[in-house]
């Protein structure tokens, strides 16, 4: 219904104008009648739960059922988070689409579980360091490596 609506919208436009990041769709009359606003890509002062991260071994895996992963960034250019059994810190500077991350640290508690907590938490923390590339759509962002390959998926918190 969404996809039927838009296009509807659009096949009716015979004009529009741009003003203050927002586009306006206008009917033959000159009624407006949609209106679109530009998205930010802006990270800073954001946070993330991650969703699912590459885990090194050409797969993309999502985050074990019993933990949660978070990231933020903030407005200084540092992100921090949690990866399931340590908090961590690292830099971070953008200038959209590019992303480039650390070197990331973190702290040395040893967590026994879930299982496989510290296999997640190793994996995930260097799929962060392989971000070059990331796009921000809608209440997701997804870091991508160099070559393409997804590094991280995050939803807005």
């Amino acid at each position: 219904r969404q996809e039927t609506a838009f296009l509807d919208a659009l096949s009716r436009a015979r004009s529009f104008a741009v003003a203050g990041g927002k586009l306006t769709l206008k009917a033959a009359g000159g009624q407006s009648f949609a209106s679109f606003r530009a998205q930010t890509q802006e990270l800073a002062g954001t946070s993330w739960d991650v969703l699912a991260y590459n885990n090194g071994k050409q797969a993309i895996v999502s985050v074990l059922g019993a933990t949660k992963l978070t990231a933020m960034f903030g407005d200084n250019g540092s992100l921090t988070g949690f990866a399931g059994c340590n908090n961590y810190d690292a830099s971070y500077q953008v200038s959209a689409p590019k992303i480039t991350i650390g070197p990331v640290s973190s702290t040395r508690k040893h967590c026994e579980t879930p299982v496989g907590v510290g296999e997640q938490e190793t994996d995930y923390l260097a799929a962060l360091e392989t971000a070059a590339t990331y796009r921000v759509e809608g209440s997701r962002l997804e870091l991508r490596a160099a070559d393409g390959a997804v590094a991280v998926e995050l939803r807005r918190k």
